[in-house]
């Protein structure tokens, strides 16, 4: 499962390939807000994610 992390700057947003990767790529971040976290399917549909995040955080 892949992981789309949007940016409060509008900048383009980052992907991570697996759970264990965006945990780690949220850990590096430094000044950056982060709006919006999706799943993404191999369909290419999208949900947002809030209950993974705050199981882990």
């Amino acid at each position: 499962m892949r992981y789309r992390i949007e940016y409060a700057d509008g900048r383009c947003c980052s992907f991570a390939s697996s759970r264990k990767d965006l945990l780690d790529w949220l850990k590096t971040l430094k000044d950056e807000k982060v709006v919006d976290i999706r799943k993404v399917y191999k369909n290419g549909v999208s949900d947002n994610c809030d209950s993974c995040l705050s199981q882990n955080l």
